[in-house]
């Protein structure tokens, strides 16, 4: 996804002009001076002068409403004579229209060159002046421009599919699996029984896991994340009978100690359960929350739950493709180590605290250059996404947001609710705004590109989903 920037990338100076500077220099007011020097790749020099009568007159009005707010014994409010007020509050008022008058001429110097900022400018050097003048410097790093691009050259795969009755019989299937009375059985084990074995993995002679006694597994057969051969091993064994194997256990397997290891293990099925699945009767459809107890309506909730799924899924690989191709357009533009530093820091944190979600306590915090590439990729997501929506004046279609407010609140127990929750929370509506926006961008880029699309069955779009 493109990460938010901010506003929406406005002109930018071409970065291409390298080895050079270019030095502009305009008066702001009579006699104040602005220069901004560009220098090689993304960063401006301001140094700026403000004279002192400038200073003086801002001063002296800052004053006046000093007086107007302050008590001094033997003066009423307002009545403060000026050699007063400046004794006691001048230090003060002149620090403060200078840090006013900083913020705005910074302001006004960005807004005069077109300049899209990448993050707060930094005052770099202050000084007083001898008549009571001011100058600072200050550095500024900008946004890259994003060069122009023939959307009808650029090549887009996407894919698509369609629900039908298979896929809805398939999801039925999986419903009756859950809903499934398991029993014990003295027959032969086939794939999908509920076994339970009692173990010890060994390599060579050495216990490697437990490390004392033996230890059960519960096994779903023919589920994922079971080695195989352990499967194949334990297919028409009996309650009570024992066998030794040697099992490759891959890398991901949940036991650590045994994970990415060849080893031996001897074991015995202390359990064995078979599955009796429900019939598709009103009981069952009611269970699922159709109050019709109709197996029609169960299947219609079904699809529409699918479609919104595969909805959802076609549009995000889509905007994956076309984000991808966009990229390669751009690939060869300068991205300040700044701005990838930034944005690697905040991925890192933010897979840290995924961590602690998930109940890892005090995680470790991940080393911010593993995410460089991943935050390359999202600032240029922004770039594109904001040059294009610019460029091509695409604005947030209002329908859509209420629209995807009120899917969400779909998924919801009472969604009216929700849908209001939505608007009257700025922060969750903006991003959904953006979020809108974002789609919309994606939409428009697909109907100019050059585009193939290729139809595949719902089960392998879900698959790489």
């Amino acid at each position: 996804d493109a990460l938010d920037l901010g506003s929406s990338i406005a002109r930018c100076e071409s970065s291409s002009l390298s080895f050079r500077t270019i030095h502009s220099m305009y008066n702001f007011g009579a006699n104040m001076q602005i220069s901004i020097d560009k220098n090689e790749g993304l960063e401006r020099n301001l140094t700026v002068s403000i004279p002192a009568e400038d200073i003086k007159s801002k001063v002296a009005d800052k004053l006046k409403e000093i007086s107007k707010q302050v008590k001094i014994k033997g003066f009423r409010p307002g009545r403060v004579p000026n050699n007063v007020l400046n004794n006691k509050f001048g230090k003060h008022a002149r620090q403060e229209v200078l840090g006013e008058m900083m913020n705005s001429i910074i302001q006004d110097a960005v807004k005069e060159h077109a300049l899209s900022i990448a993050e707060a400018p930094q005052v770099t050097e202050a000084k007083d002046l001898d008549d009571g003048g001011y100058s600072f410097k200050a550095k500024l790093e900008v946004l890259p421009e994003i060069p122009e691009i023939d959307f009808s050259k650029v090549k887009v795969k996407n894919e698509t599919a369609e629900v039908d009755d298979n896929d809805v019989d398939g999801m039925i299937a999986k419903l009756q699996k859950q809903k499934q009375e398991w029993k014990d059985s003295k027959a032969a084990i086939k794939k999908g029984d509920l076994v339970t074995i009692e173990y010890v993995a060994k390599k060579g002679k050495k216990n490697v896991h437990p490390e004392e006694g033996k230890e059960k597994m519960g096994i779903l057969l023919g589920e994922s994340g079971v080695p195989d051969e352990l499967v194949s091993a334990i297919v028409g064994m009996k309650i009570e009978e024992s066998k030794s194997e040697e099992i490759e256990f891959p890398e991901a397997f949940n036991v650590k100690p045994m994970a990415g290891q060849k080893l031996k293990i001897d074991f015995e099925v202390v359990s064995h359960k078979r599955g009796k699945l429900p019939k598709v009767d009103e009981e069952f459809v009611k269970s699922f929350g159709v109050d019709s107890g109709k197996e029609e309506d169960l299947r219609n909730e079904i699809a529409d739950n699918l479609k919104r799924e595969l909805k959802n899924v076609i549009q995000s690989k889509n905007k994956t493709a076309v984000l991808k191709a966009l990229r390669e357009e751009v690939k060869d533009l300068a991205i300040s180590d700044k701005m990838i530093a930034r944005e690697s820091a905040a991925l890192a944190h933010q897979s840290m605290e995924q961590s602690r979600q998930m109940g890892i306590q005090n995680p470790p915090h991940p080393d911010h250059k593993n995410f460089e590439g991943l935050a390359k990729e999202r600032i240029l997501n922004s770039l594109l996404i904001s040059n294009i929506a610019k460029k091509q004046n695409v604005q947030v279609d209002y329908t859509k947001v209420r629209e995807k407010i009120i899917e969400i609140s779909q998924t919801f127990e009472n969604p009216s609710e929700i849908v209001e929750y939505y608007y009257k929370t700025p922060e969750l509506l903006s991003s959904i705004e953006g979020s809108v926006l974002e789609n919309q961008v994606i939409d428009w880029v697909t109907a100019n590109v050059d585009l193939s699309s290729k139809k595949v069955s719902f089960d392998k779009i879900m698959e790489s989903a």
